[in-house]
């Protein structure tokens, strides 16, 4: 079994390698949904087992199930058929420090300006024509803010923290950076590092499959795929990704309920215009700082 697996392996990567991108881009559909539906399937004999009924608990579950085995397995599965080295290949090498530190802090900083995109991109309004198509498209984006809300508000102890904080923050920004940074945009990079950077975020934005959310998204996914750039790993994007999921996590479990009259998803909308120009500077200082540390290198 294992020798018809390094054949199969060694024949893949063969053809991989005759400059057959379309090719891995269909292993790069595949792989993921393939290991998302086993792993869904595990989730279902899992809550079966153990008799789970709480349905925010059932859910959490089978978002961490079905993330597990799109975003964490399957780049690695691709990375294998892929190349010859996964560690290289998925960029897995050692940041320095200071540039983590800047990676995270980057993200504080860009919350009042990621707010205002979003603020943007929430105006945008279809054609006349496709107005069916535009209330399609916001009562679903309605249907996605309600379901977040309810993950991000259940519970109140550290346990619901900490799994909040897995299935929210940890497990997206090891996933997501792992297959659109470190397999899609790697693979893409073959042919042209600038377009790589971009295809990628566009994909990286449409399968959230939220319209008013997309510029912001995209704009965050081109960011990170230049920190990798910057920085030649994986673990950059990795952190930067995690502090801005974890922010809301955190924000939410400590803050929402015993301080409702400050709402950090404000920030930026309705507070002062000094709030978005203090967030592009920071954001644009740490940035340069981010790629001057990248050039040393």
């Amino acid at each position: 079994m294992i020798k018809l697996v390094i054949n199969l392996r060694e024949m893949l990567r063969a053809i991989f390698e005759k400059d057959s991108l379309w090719v891995k881009a269909v292993f790069i559909v595949l792989v993921p949904l393939v290991l998302g539906i086993f792993f869904i399937v595990l989730n279902n004999g899992f809550l079966s087992l153990f008799n789970v009924t709480d349905e925010i608990m059932k859910l959490k579950l089978t978002q961490l199930f079905s993330a597990f085995g799109m975003f964490i397995c399957a780049p690695f599965v691709l990375a294998y058929l892929f190349s010859s080295d996964t560690r290289q290949f998925l960029s897995f090498n050692k940041p320095s420090g200071a540039v983590l530190i800047m990676a995270a802090l980057s993200m504080l900083v860009a919350i009042p300006m990621i707010n205002f995109i979003g603020e943007l991109n929430g105006q945008i309004t279809l054609p006349e024509s496709l107005k069916p198509i535009e209330d399609v498209l916001r009562a679903y984006e309605e249907k996605i803010t309600q379901l977040t809300m309810s993950l991000l508000t259940s519970g109140d102890t550290l346990y619901c923290l900490m799994l909040n904080l897995l299935v929210m923050a940890v497990i997206p920004a090891l996933g997501e950076e792992f297959l659109f940074r470190g397999v899609l945009q790697s693979s893409l990079s073959e042919r042209n590092k600038l377009w790589a950077v971009w295809i990628t975020a566009v994909v990286f934005s449409l399968v959230h499959f939220q319209f008013y959310g997309f510029i912001p998204r995209l704009l965050l996914g081109a960011y990170f795929g230049y920190l990798l750039i910057w920085s030649r790993s994986i673990w950059v994007p990795v952190i930067a990704h995690f502090a801005n999921n974890a922010t809301i996590v955190i924000y939410y479990f400590f803050y929402k309920n015993k301080t409702p009259d400050i709402d950090i998803e404000a920030i930026g909308i309705e507070s002062s215009p000094l709030w978005i120009t203090g967030s592009v500077v920071l954001f644009a200082f740490l940035t340069f700082l981010i790629w001057r540390e990248g050039t040393k290198a």
